[in-house]
């Protein structure tokens, strides 16, 4: 029975690391089967969290063979052979620590794409940066020390560790941020409830635990730089950057709560469509000065009908020189629509058409309205 002590803090890396993997894979698990039951299929946000839970497992795998070899503990308790096999255990839990995280952000990106429908600069710049950082990174650690023993930290014949790390780490915290001001500003230009949106806003913000995760483990970091034993000193960093892992995946299946999916819904965007519906994803237009919004009616399942409407939408622009005048706090607006609905109870049945006098079930154009509020 391996027992911990102050030279062996080894069994707390390899119990927390399982422990944070089944708490994200549960995470995880729940949002995957949620979302195929409602929407009978998955999208692109979903993969990549899935291949980071892939990644998370392959990393928690490696992490707990170091533990059993003398990570976490002192030196010249571990044999050579130990010590070898941890060293090449880190190196491996490295790698797949940094796809990991990379992938988990990468999904948080393909869900706001998805909620926005669109994507626009901003999101294909963070796209662009954090995968290059994600590959720069793996590159980085794949050879950090001289060939032909890239994993063996310990000889002295590596790059500066530390301050990789440190520099990795910030770049982690920035990337972060973006993940919480970008979403957050997207949802405050969204017609929807004060309340509502603070939960929605409030689910972007557990993020910032992720942020907190990280500057410990760089905290740790630092304070183990000079440490006479870095086999021992480490242990403190290695569970932080469990818990980062952990984190990433937890905090990318945070928006895929009710509260937050009924907050999007009742503003009229659709995150997940229901079987049967025939419907393409919406197109939501924004626009300063007014325009044209376009939406989409889905009919319902088994029953063939069609519904089309056309929403036209004209502001007047005022003079910015009567901006202190009564008349720039009135609103006017302009609305012009047309319906068009054609409903078959029965879709078996032969084809009816509108034209056809005394066709129980069938309507034709509702007509042409104008509104001017």
């Amino acid at each position: 029975m391996i027992v911990v002590t102050d030279v062996n803090r080894s069994p707390i890396i390899g119990i927390l690391a399982w422990l944070l993997f089944v708490f994200s894979t549960l995470a995880g698990s729940a949002r995957l089967i949620v979302k195929y039951i409602i929407a009978r299929r998955l999208t692109m946000d979903d993969y990549l969290v899935s291949v980071a839970m892939g990644f998370s497992l392959l990393q928690t795998i490696c992490i707990s063979i170091a533990a059993r070899n003398g990570y976490g503990q002192e030196e010249s308790a571990s044999s050579a052979e130990q010590l070898e096999k941890a060293l090449k255990s880190v190196y491996a839990s490295e790698m797949f620590y940094i796809a990991s995280v990379t992938f988990a952000k990468l999904s948080a990106l393909a869900f706001m794409n998805f909620l926005m429908q669109r994507t626009r600069k901003t999101e294909w710049g963070l796209i662009v940066l954090i995968g290059a950082w994600g590959v720069a990174a793996e590159f980085a650690v794949a050879f950090q020390c001289h060939l032909p023993r890239p994993w063996s930290w310990d000889a002295n014949q590596c790059f500066n560790r530390d301050t990789w790390w440190m520099v990795f780490g910030a770049i982690d915290i920035l990337s972060e941020a973006a993940l919480i001001v970008v979403p957050i500003m997207m949802v405050l230009h969204i017609q929807m409830a004060v309340a509502r949106k603070l939960v929605v806003i409030g689910c972007f913000l557990t993020r910032i635990l992720n942020i907190i995760t990280i500057v410990l483990e760089l905290v740790y970091r630092e304070r183990n730089k000079a440490a006479p034993d870095p086999m021992l000193a480490i242990w403190e960093a290695a569970v932080c950057a469990q818990l980062v892992q952990c984190l990433g995946i937890v905090v990318a299946c945070v928006p895929h709560l009710k509260p937050f999916m009924d907050g999007l819904q009742s503003t009229g965007l659709r995150m997940y469509y229901l079987p049967g519906e025939t419907s393409r994803r919406g197109e939501y237009g924004y626009s300063s000065k007014g325009g044209t919004v376009g939406h989409e009616l889905s009919g319902l399942p088994g029953v063939a009908n069609s519904t089309t409407v056309f929403a036209g939408q004209q502001r007047q622009d005022w003079d910015e020189t009567l901006s202190q005048n009564s008349q720039s706090h009135i609103i006017r607006e302009t609305r012009t629509w047309v319906v068009e609905e054609q409903y078959h109870p029965d879709p078996g049945a032969s084809q009816a058409t509108d034209s056809e006098s005394g066709s129980p079930g069938s309507h034709g154009s509702h007509g042409l309205g104008t509104r001017i509020d």
